[in-house]
């Protein structure tokens, strides 16, 4: 991909997003939404491998299919109120449909499907993208109207997307995969609380960032694409070992770290609304994701191929060169706990 090619895209997906979170016409929010799809397909199909272009058709038709269900819901509540407000738009039908569309958009289960298919056709750093950053304009849609969003809808899905999110992974042996269902538990926690407190959803966004980011860093350097190829990470660099494993923890919610805080938040809050069975569910679901994560580390740090491993494993060349931003964004991932109450 040619410089030129590289800025246009990057400055569409970019701008598209922040136009996003500054319009207040849901006309102008729909074209934004499909500039940032059509933005991702020659990204997600640069590899030029067929299963790179099953992902890329994947990810189209169903962010296609999304925005379709928008544009009809909106259209119908203009010719029904002449209203064309995001913030204003009260009608229960219409933010039923606009709710599900955008839980398609962010893979909230059961509209989770198309997810860890596409991340397994992507790059290392294109599933990032996926799972990060374009998941913002859904999100940010969602608080925007927050007051209107159903509450039922969102507990059941948030439910849902956790049980999912930890069952699906376990039997996953490939590391994309196996994020991309993290990625839908954790949009789980996410969904749970948009209507009772959209802080704390931005915050659970910002921390699942700032955590999964250095993984895909770090898996991106090593060139790690299964599981069994993380026993062989302490030969690139024991620090990589180390920030994976802190990182790794982080994104189960134990504490001391910080990835402990927005769930220690989101229990609290559910627990003030009364909303006690929903809690105890996605507390008690969360269970499959905790075994998954641990699994992980032990494979990282207790293993050491290929004396324990019957299967050959890959040969690894030395890395030199120390990370600095997971470097750095693990630090934040081990200290920032204490900030929790002044949340």
């Amino acid at each position: 991909m040619n410089l030129m090619s590289l800025m246009t895209i990057t400055t569409s997906i970019i701008m598209s997003t922040t136009l996003i979170a500054t319009t207040t016409h849901w006309l102008m929010a729909w074209a934004c939404l499909e500039i940032n799809t059509l933005s991702m397909v020659p990204v997600i199909s640069k590899p030029h491998h067929p299963r790179a272009t099953e992902a890329t058709t994947k990810y189209f038709l169903t962010q296609t299919l999304a925005s379709m269900a928008i544009l009809f819901a909106t259209t119908m509540n203009a010719l029904s109120t002449s209203n064309w407000e995001i913030a204003l738009t009260t009608e229960t039908t219409t933010m039923k449909i606009i709710t599900l569309a955008l839980m398609m958009k962010m893979a909230a289960a059961p509209f989770h499907f198309w997810l860890p298919e596409v991340t397994q056709g992507a790059t290392m750093l294109t599933t990032l993208t996926i799972l990060t950053w374009q998941k913002i304009a859904p999100l940010t849609i969602l608080m925007i109207n927050h007051n209107n969003t159903n509450l039922t809808i969102l507990n059941l899905s948030a439910i849902l997307s956790i049980l999912v999110g930890g069952i699906g992974g376990l039997n996953q042996t490939q590391l994309r995969k196996l994020m991309a269902f993290s990625s839908i538990a954790h949009t789980g926690w996410i969904l749970s609380t948009i209507t009772l407190a959209p802080d704390i959803s931005a915050l659970t966004f910002l921390i699942y960032t700032m955590t999964t980011t250095p993984i895909f860093l770090m898996l991106n350097t090593s060139s790690t694409t299964t599981i069994k190829d993380m026993g062989t990470m302490w030969t690139i660099s024991p620090h990589l070992m180390l920030i994976m494993l802190t990182t790794i923890l982080s994104l189960t919610g134990l504490p001391p770290l910080t990835g402990f805080m927005p769930k220690w938040l989101i229990l609290n809050k559910m627990t003030d609304f009364d909303l006690i069975t929903e809690a105890t569910l996605m507390a008690m679901f969360s269970l499959p994701s905790l075994y998954l994560y641990i699994r992980l580390t032990y494979i990282t740090t207790m293993v050491m191929p290929p004396h324990t491993s019957t299967t050959q494993m890959k040969w690894r060349t030395p890395h030199k060169k120390f990370p600095l931003l997971p470097t750095t964004l693990t630090t934040m991932m081990v200290l920032l706990l204490p900030l929790s109450p002044g949340m």
